[in-house]
């Protein structure tokens, strides 16, 4: 009989690290249940973990501006990338789905280790090789977060257990594109699953949130690697440029729009959505050119906006609640070039690659011989 092989999530070089990696999980946890025990302070994450970046670094200039380049090379390009709404400690189960999908957590160490080989081999091998760093743009939902009663009954981790994860896993990935790229730039907003109020709020949103507390354990774990720049703001909205194409990060619940149609999906909300965001940011002197977002697990590739497939993928709440058709778990991953703008655009499929046909082409059709 086979031994079933062992997938790991993170791969990291040295032991050291991960070792590293661990000890800094333990003290944060003593520290913030010792905070917690001693004050009532609506500021004691932050300061256990050192506090939140209220102005944000400046974008590094390598995103901003092309480099020089030697005669004869490609023209550097920046991948850019999405991790959003991994929903780590929610479960799926096969049977309600009709066998379509299933998702736990070790469904979702596949996935995540899937995302990061897949993303290193396609700008490695099917690209031009030549970047100047990577963006990875954390879009929250990280975690499930027993938003609802039927997750807090049914999820497999609870949630500080699954922002441990989210934070080991995303910490090893991120270490590896800046081993892989020498320079990582890291716009983060966090989403509503990983909220710790029954309702939404919105003073102090970002911080009543567990994608907050992984992006501070994130930040404080990157301290002194001067590869890896973090940017996350009060206002849970990231405005970067890179090259020519101005970007806003946000996770997407709360573009102030509603409801959605059978045939196109999420398509009407988002961009009635995009449409107020772009307003209310030129109004402020301060326009985008494409709007990124997760929250609606629906991979779209739009004119003015980008959205984020999940690593979940089909669930019960799809199938019963929405009647979507299913979709594959997949993240984004684009190219942006000096002069042309966005080029490559691709769609990581996460999950386990269907049977392939055996045949490379074939006709299909009543008259077909």
């Amino acid at each position: 009989m086979t031994a079933k092989k062992t997938v790991r999530p993170v791969k990291v070089d040295e032991a050291k690290r991960i070792l590293a990696l661990q000890d800094q999980v333990n003290r944060l946890t003593k520290d913030l249940r010792k905070a917690l025990r001693d004050g009532n302070s609506n500021d004691i994450v932050s300061d256990v973990l050192g506090g939140i970046v209220n102005t944000p670094k400046q974008i590094p200039a390598w995103v901003r501006k092309a480099e020089p380049r030697e005669r004869f090379k490609a023209t550097p390009e920046v991948p850019v990338t999405m991790w959003a709404d991994w929903h780590l400690g929610e479960r799926v189960t096969k049977a309600e789905v009709n066998g379509v999908n299933e998702y736990n957590m070790t469904v979702a160490r596949e996935r995540v280790e899937r995302l990061y080989s897949v993303t290193d081999k396609l700008c490695t091998e099917n690209h031009t090789g030549v970047y100047p760093g990577i963006v990875i743009n954390l879009t929250g939902d990280m975690v499930s977060g027993g938003l609802h009663p039927e997750l807090v009954a049914t999820d497999e981790l609870e949630a500080i257990p699954a922002s441990i994860k989210a934070f080991e896993w995303i910490a090893g990935g991120i270490a590896r594109f800046a081993d892989r790229f020498g320079r990582v730039y890291v716009p983060c907003v966090p989403g509503n699953h990983g909220r710790t109020t029954h309702r939404p709020e919105f003073k102090r949103y970002y911080r009543k949130n567990y994608d907050w507390l992984i992006y501070q354990m994130l930040i404080r774990h990157f301290a002194d690697d001067p590869r890896v720049q973090f940017d996350v703001r009060p206002s849970n909205e990231v405005l970067y440029r890179v090259f020519n194409i101005r970007y806003l990060l946000l996770h997407g619940d709360m573009l102030g729009v509603g409801g959605g149609d059978g045939i196109i999906g999420a398509i009407g909300p988002i961009r009635r959505g995009e449409v107020k965001k772009s307003g209310a940011y030129s109004s402020q002197g301060t326009p985008f050119d494409m709007m990124l977002h997760g929250h609606y697990h629906q991979r779209l590739w739009l004119p003015n906006s980008t959205g984020a497939g999940s690593i979940k993928g089909y669930c019960e709440y799809v199938k019963n609640a929405l009647n979507a058709k299913p979709d594959r778990p997949t993240q984004p991953l684009w190219f942006v070039h000096e002069k042309h703008g966005q080029t490559a655009h691709w769609d990581i499929y996460v999950d386990k690659a269907p049977k392939k046909s055996s045949e490379w082409m074939s006709v299909l059709g009543a008259d077909a011989a």
